[in-house]
């Protein structure tokens, strides 16, 4: 029997200190860590995933999402860089303004939108005659949001 499947379950607190302490990581700096493949770190993360105990990233650095714990999704702005140009731009909008209606965005910035969900979040909101689609900023309060709605023309 192979030396990771008789440590599986200390090799997964491992892993998770290690979230716990660096915020959001790749496979590959787990894999270090845990000293093992990256192969064998991916399935541990794969598991830790479906067991519900890490989330994983939408952000990709490189072709590789990062993972995280549960409360850690606003320390995914310090990879906004593996962002592309429209993409980035897009979040500095949503993060600046907290709250945009889609269809008063330039059509690049509403495809971007969609792209940048750890960031923007989609929001319908019903009117009495039609339905609007708004993109807020992933890390508002309910009570923040309220309020701009309330302020909406």
């Amino acid at each position: 029997m192979n030396n990771e499947a008789v440590n599986m379950p200390r090799t997964k607190e491992m892993i998770l200190t290690f979230i716990r302490t660096r915020g959001p990581s790749i496979p590959v700096h787990i894999s270090q860590y845990i000293k093992t493949s990256p192969l064998f770190a991916s399935a541990f993360l794969s598991e830790l995933y479906r067991e519900q105990k890490l989330l994983m990233s939408d952000l990709k650095v490189g072709s590789t999402c990062l993972y995280l714990l549960p409360g850690q999704e606003q320390m995914l702005e310090n990879f906004t860089q593996y962002l592309n140009q429209k993409e980035n731009e897009a979040f500095q909008l949503i993060k600046k303004e907290k709250m945009l209606e889609d269809s008063k965005l330039p059509p690049a910035i509403r495809v971007a939108m969609r792209e940048i969900k750890d960031f923007a979040i989609p929001l319908k909101v019903k009117s009495e005659n039609d339905e609007k689609l708004f993109w807020k900023y992933a890390f508002l309060s309910e009570e923040e949001i309220e309020s701009i709605l309330e302020n909406k023309p």
